[in-house]
């Protein structure tokens, strides 16, 4: 008898665990696609709400690629989505087969978020580390990236001007 409320304790636990995990899932898949939209709609991407579906962030990502990290008009920027998304359903059908099924998908997703965090940054270094680390936070350092990154495309819209990058001739001069 004490087995069977003992198993019952430890089913309890698995499904509050699971709904918590859920929980969280679902506010970062939220919280990731509306500021991936917003970035995707402010700098023209093509179909910025793509950014709510799963294998249409690694689209959006994949068109930050050009005049980021190759060359601009290199490649067409939807041909690069494209080709993202399409990798990024192979390597996560991949992972499927071997179990590794949000490994895989982080690790995709990082990847092809190395355009806009090279976007936000200006320095390849910087953007594969947080590439790195967005691994390692299975997703959050995205969020924040793309948080951060939204904000500096408003203050550009809006001409907002960071003082610490006005040297002291040009604060003379206002």
């Amino acid at each position: 008898m004490e087995i069977i409320g003992l198993l019952a304790g430890l089913a309890i636990v698995g499904i509050l665990l699971f709904i918590f995990f859920s929980l969280i899932g679902l506010v970062k898949w939220l919280l990731q696609g509306y500021f991936l939209f917003r970035v995707a709609e402010k700098k023209n991407l093509d179909m910025p709400l793509l950014g709510f579906v799963p294998f249409g962030t690694f689209y959006l990502g994949g068109q930050m690629y050009d005049g980021h990290v190759i060359d601009r008009g290199r490649f067409n920027p939807k041909t690069i989505g494209v080709a993202f998304a399409i990798i990024g359903i192979v390597v996560y059908l991949m992972g499927l087969s071997i179990g590794d099924i949000a490994i895989t998908y982080v690790l995709m997703e990082s990847i092809a978020f190395l355009g806009i965090f090279k976007a936000y940054t200006k320095n390849f270094g910087t953007a594969a580390l947080l590439a790195l680390l967005n691994m390692l936070t299975v997703g959050i350092a995205a969020i924040i990236i793309l948080f951060l990154y939204n904000r500096k495309l408003e203050e550009d819209a809006m001409g907002i001007v960071d003082e610490s990058s006005i040297n002291e001739e040009q604060y003379k001069s206002i």
